[in-house]
């Protein structure tokens, strides 16, 4: 269609918004298109981030919704207050760290929907505007659309190098390109298991990329905050395997920031119910307050307070060890059913030689791709819907029973 640079009734700086549907939404209006049309047993649909049973209906903890149906009624609809249920901040912080948080540090948390809304807070107030921050070229293309609906922008680092390592190298220049630009970075990192690739970043490569962050930070007029999006991280392994890192986030210099979106969507497959928490990690007391006094006026401002009932659920998952271990079971369960439509994937792509980035975990595979959006159109002539991102293709296997997956790596080496 046409973009209008001039609105109908609009600001400028919102014309032309939305000319561009959102891409994830729109591959699965197609795929559900097709699965009306033709029968869902023909149908792939690779496109959102859901996980599906293997009879492809949407799957849930049955513990969490026996606990929604027992919830007091002023628990699920009355006001939460505006940073959240002080106990949910308290739960949130527990959630994440599970006894791994850094040493000599102070971490607060204000309450968010989702992992969105945590994302969002960081952009906003701790980069100013104009600013852009930092994320690999294979990113959630979401955030390009939160920094946009803020008055920020995206700038990209090379995520793999030639032999499909973190490019390490690529992210240092970047950075310092932009701390020459500007005085505040916001850099983005989702691991472990990040979306669209499955990668995780090991121990090594975080500690040489805080030691670099650390060099940067010892300009006192440099803020650097590290945002870092774990959306996905009670599936990349056991609790404490996957928290070990966490460690090396001790020492920061006081003009170094650590940022944490958590999200409760994906953790507790409640995505609906919108919550989730932003938390800040600093050696300063007073950097964390200021974090909790800033994020927590944000909240008022942006959507006043978040899910009461979701917040609940985590008070009372982290009080109650026999609803913590039923729900830990459920999800080892959906974690397995993943590694095991991954294994089988991966295993096909290493036979018909369709090359991957390297995936850990997670609810996504990435497979490069110079014309993605041609590839993806050859798919769906397949009946194969998956998402085509700037340099390739993101096959969501958290949404496709273990029985279709055989022959899709296949068909998108032919698509190639």
């Amino acid at each position: 269609g046409i973009i209008l640079t001039n609105s109908l009734m609009t600001a400028s700086h919102a014309a032309g918004k939305g000319s561009v549907p959102d891409a994830v939404f729109a591959v699965l209006q197609k795929a559900n298109a097709a699965i009306a049309a033709i029968g869902k047993d023909k149908v792939v649909n690779a496109s959102i981030g859901t996980i599906y049973d293997e009879n492809e209906k949407f799957t849930y903890f049955s513990t969490v919704l026996d606990y929604l149906h027992q919830a007091a009624p002023e628990e699920m609809m009355n006001y939460a207050p505006i940073s959240g249920l002080p106990e949910f901040l308290s739960s949130a912080i527990d959630q994440i760290f599970q006894g791994n948080q850094p040493e000599n540090t102070f971490a607060k948390a204000v309450a968010t929907p989702g992992g969105t809304g945590a994302i969002r807070h960081v952009f906003v107030n701790y980069l100013e505007p104009g600013q852009k921050a930092l994320v690999p070229d294979w990113f959630w293309g979401n955030y390009r659309t939160i920094a946009e609906e803020h008055m920020r922008s995206i700038e990209t680092f090379t995520m793999f190098d030639e032999e499909n390592k973190f490019n390490i190298p690529s992210l240092k220049e970047k950075a310092t390109q932009l701390l020459a630009a500007q005085d505040n970075l916001v850099i983005v990192f989702n691991s472990p298991a990040h979306n669209p690739t499955g990668h995780s970043l090991t121990e090594k490569e975080w500690t040489e990329v805080i030691d670099f962050l650390k060099e940067c930070a010892g300009d006192k007029h440099k803020k650097i905050t590290i945002l870092l999006d774990i959306a996905y991280i009670d599936y990349a392994g056991e609790p404490q395997a996957t928290r070990n890192f966490f460690r090396i986030f001790s020492g920061l210099p006081e003009n170094m920031f650590l940022a944490i979106a958590y999200s409760m969507s994906k953790s507790f497959l409640i995505y609906g119910m919108r919550s989730g928490a932003l938390v800040g990690l600093s050696s300063s007391e007073e950097v964390v307050e200021e974090f909790s006094r800033v994020n927590s006026i944000s909240n008022r401002g942006v959507w006043s307070n978040g899910t009461r009932g979701a917040q609940r659920l985590l008070v009372d998952v982290a009080k109650n060890p026999d609803l913590k271990a039923k729900i830990e079971k459920e999800r080892a369960g959906f974690r397995e059913l993943m590694n095991k439509r991954a294994d089988i994937f991966m295993e096909e792509a290493n036979d018909v030689g369709l090359k991957t980035f390297p995936y850990q975990s997670g609810f996504f595979i990435a497979v490069p791709a110079p014309n993605p959006q041609a590839a993806t159109e050859k798919l769906t002539a397949d009946h194969i819907y998956a998402l085509h991102l700037k340099k390739g293709i993101r096959v969501a296997i958290c949404g496709i029973p273990t029985y279709k997956i055989p022959g899709i790596a296949t068909k998108i080496k032919s698509a190639l």
